[in-house]
């Protein structure tokens, strides 16, 4: 059962998209994109409309449909550009890696291992680019064991299938029942909201990528302007996670 307060709520397991809101990639995805459609002559406004949080496979088939991505090979290309030309515009969502620590120190059950962490990645990105903030600006944190990338779902968000696919491999690793288990979904993208919303989670919105209105729009519960507004408070009843939103933007 989610237990809500004001600005508080208590959760079994957390559950945080990548790109927009643990890392900022927006720029560094646009200026990518934009490359494409140079070439291809698409408008990439347009394209932008689309893309924000889902897969790179699906805009491709989408604005693309001439260009052969047979075995993912053109969204590996395109989405390894990201880094590989755009690296410099990359950098952390403020607050991000000291949630994520603060979560790994502060929600550990007693005698449990590092392993056995609350909170889990679901991104629309590739493994090769995803993976790879956790062996550079995220090395830190370290990559988590339950991590959904676009390859491991049939359908993109805003369906729900990655959220509760994550949430069901972190609920079977911390011997929780999945189907009461309780999760907040941290997202930056409407077509993310939306999943998260679909699946039953509390959604929180983070305006990197989109404006305050756009996520109220899209369900979100609370919106931040980053994960500094987030605080994981000491619970010292039961096994849940307890955080509070400091001055969300649309209360």
């Amino acid at each position: 059962m989610t237990v809500k307060k004001d600005n508080q709520f208590s959760v079994d397991v957390c559950l945080f998209d990548l790109d927009g809101t643990i890392v900022s990639t927006t720029v560094a995805a646009e200026s990518a994109w934009r490359m494409l459609c140079a070439k291809e002559g698409v408008d990439p406004e347009e394209l932008f409309k689309f893309s924000h949080g889902v897969r790179t496979s699906e805009v491709l088939a989408k604005f693309f449909p001439n260009i052969d991505n047979t075995d993912n090979k053109m969204t590996r290309e395109l989405e390894l550009s990201m880094a590989n030309n755009f690296l410099d515009t990359v950098s952390l969502i403020p607050g991000a890696k000291d949630l994520l620590l603060t979560l790994d120190k502060d929600t550990a059950r007693q005698g449990a291992k590092f392993n056995e962490r609350k909170w889990a990645i679901v991104t629309s990105g590739s493994p090769d680019l995803a993976f790879s903030w956790f062996k550079t600006i995220l090395k830190e944190v370290g990559k988590p064991d339950v991590f959904i990338t676009a390859f491991d779902v049939t359908k993109g968000k805003p369906d729900p299938e990655g959220y509760a696919k994550a949430k069901k491999l972190l609920c079977e690793r911390l011997q929780y029942e999945s189907a009461s288990a309780t999760s907040v979904v941290f997202e930056d993208a409407p077509a993310g909201i939306k999943a998260g919303k679909a699946m039953g989670a509390i959604t929180v919105g983070i305006t990197s990528t989109y404006d305050l209105q756009t996520l109220i729009d899209a369900g979100a519960d609370y919106v931040v302007k980053d994960l500094t507004q987030v605080e994981v408070l000491k619970n010292t009843e039961g096994d849940q996670i307890t955080l509070e939103i400091e001055n969300p933007l649309n209360q």
